[in-house]
């Protein structure tokens, strides 16, 4: 009699432990691929140096480099944080028919890639780009006058634009729920509006505002190919000069001396990044003295409100719309569709971001699920650290070590890489919903199975799920519109669309550019809402 139940528990138990160990295995595998390749690409620093006469490695240089970068970093972030903050203010606070449009400008930078905003801003502002051709045709110019694009602040226009809407993503969210309590006593006490935002409302946005600044800071500093495209004479940044060290001049102990650079800054930068978000999260709770209900704009903020919402058309809406327009004819379409190259690309985009976002989902599941059971009060901070790690490494230094240690770019390389890369992002929307799980269900199910894996397939799997089909969307649209990992590695015969979008930009077919940037823009869109759709339908 005992041992009927025995038999008919024990194959799922067996496939139970089957999917562990290939989920260990598979850990072990993305934990291999980020360490060995960041090895190989940062040991040549302290080894013999290059033969030849370069003198780009030299300590002026290299400090050079960094402060442009820095400076182009530091300028992106405030541009975004300023137009941030100004549209938080009007989603979160004010009332009027474009607030829905504006809100959901924020989902943009998480499935739009950065050269698919990139080529909207040549198709728009670029020497040929339709706002040029206008002005030319209305003030009879024979040459282009907007020519910001291709210089240090074109980098910083482009990218402060493009991630300005995960600033105000975060910040709106906790503006909305600020309560009103402390600005009402203000405004007894006679402070005007100006005062009540400078020392009540700015203090208490602060820790939103700085952990929201800090992934955009870090963003900007890894830019690749939005500086590939606009980067000017006289400067250059830490991944670009990495890439053409390690990739075109062939000196690795220059690039591993960058990338060791970059890497320690980034490690920082992350650091504190980590401490902001424990600040922040302290900062937001609940209020139970009321919010303030959004009104409507006044006639005083009528002037400020249209600047900055031209602002945010003319170089945020203009670029996307460019797009469209520039990909709009059929000719275009037949030349794009017509090309060897298109569908290759097109089917490998869809194999390699699949499998990198299966692997991230699965990789961070796991360390998500570890992490829940083995540190849920939050004892051992380093075993939270460990995510960040990934997060300090960039594309470039990747594909540099990568390309080191198989000499030669392959499929399986570059997916690996990919996953080994992202997965921390994965990691950090999966840990969220397990986190909330109580401990007395994770204590409860421990007590009723002698099995841990029963609490990891019977508890933390079924309420995670809204957390991995949005992981694994997003992971998608990370791996899809990646062009640094494919053009560093080099894969003979191989193509993404976004490579093969960035090699049409670069031979001045910017038509077909667009044409194909939209396809993997509504590609990246597509997957994302379709697994924010049904991660809201679990959550129903």
């Amino acid at each position: 009699m005992t041992f009927l139940p025995l038999r008919r528990i024990a194959p799922r138990h067996a496939a139970q432990y089957a999917a562990a160990s290939a989920a260990l295995c598979l850990c072990a595998a993305v934990a291999l691929a980020f360490l060995l390749p960041l090895a190989a690409a940062l040991l040549p620093a302290i080894r013999t140096p290059d033969t030849g006469a370069a003198d780009s490695g030299g300590t002026m240089a290299i400090l050079k480099t960094v402060r442009y970068t820095l400076a182009e970093a530091l300028a992106s972030t405030a541009l975004a944080a300023a137009a941030g903050l100004a549209a938080a203010f009007f989603v979160a606070r004010r009332q009027f028919p474009g607030r829905k449009l504006l809100a959901s400008f924020a989902s943009v930078p998480l499935c739009i890639p950065p050269l698919i905003m990139a080529l909207g801003y040549i198709s728009a502002f670029g020497m040929a780009g339709c706002l040029n051709k206008a002005l030319q045709h209305i003030f009879s110019l024979q040459e282009a006058p907007l020519t910001f694009l291709y210089s240090f602040w074109g980098i910083v226009i482009v990218q402060g634009f493009y991630n300005f809407p995960l600033v105000m993503m975060t910040v709106a969210d906790t503006w909305a729920q600020l309560g009103s309590d402390q600005a009402d006593s203000a405004r007894i006490l006679g402070a005007s509006e100006r005062r009540i935002f400078l020392t009540v409302t700015l203090p208490q946005l602060l820790p939103a505002i700085i952990s929201a600044c800090i992934p955009v800071f870090l963003y900007c500093f890894f830019s690749f190919m939005i500086v590939l495209l606009f980067g000017a004479t006289g400067g250059t940044t830490l991944e670009v000069a990495i890439y053409h060290a390690g990739r075109s001049t062939l000196h690795f102990r220059t690039a591993a001396q960058l990338a060791l650079v970059e890497t320690a800054c980034a490690f920082c930068v992350l650091l504190a990044y980590a401490s902001a978000e424990k600040k922040a999260a302290r900062a937001k709770g609940l209020s139970f003295c009321g919010t303030e209900p959004r009104k409507r704009i006044q006639a005083a903020e009528a002037v400020p409100t249209l600047g900055c919402l031209l602002l945010l058309g003319l170089f945020f809406l203009l670029p996307l719309i460019s797009i469209a327009l520039s990909s709009c004819r059929i000719a275009v379409w037949r030349r794009l569709l017509a090309m060897r190259g298109f569908f290759p690309a097109l089917r490998n985009t869809m194999c390699t971001a699949l499998l990198t976002a299966s692997i991230c989902t699965i990789t961070g599941f796991s360390y998500a699920a570890f992490l829940r059971l083995r540190d849920p009060s939050g004892e051992h901070p380093l075993l939270k650290t460990i995510p960040l790690a990934p997060m300090a490494v960039s594309s470039v230094v990747m594909g540099i070590g990568m390309t080191a240690l198989v000499r030669r770019g392959n499929v399986a390389s570059l997916v690996l890489a990919q996953a080994a890369l992202t997965w921390p992002f994965a990691f950090r929307q999966m840990y969220t919903p397990l986190s909330k799980i109580p401990q007395d269900t994770l204590d409860a199910a421990r007590m009723l199975s002698p099995r841990r894996l029963d609490c990891v397939f019977s508890v933390l799997l079924p309420y995670g799920r809204s957390g991995i089909l949005s992981a694994a969307g997003f992971c998608f649209a990370v791996s899809a519109g990646d062009a640094s990992l494919p053009l560093v590695l080099a894969i003979p015969r191989f193509d993404t669309l976004s490579l093969f979008v960035y090699r049409l930009a670069g031979s001045y077919r910017v038509d077909e550019a667009c044409a194909a940037g939209l396809l993997l823009g509504i590609l990246c869109m597509a997957v994302f809402n379709v697994s924010n759709r049904l991660k809201e339908r679990r959550l129903r």
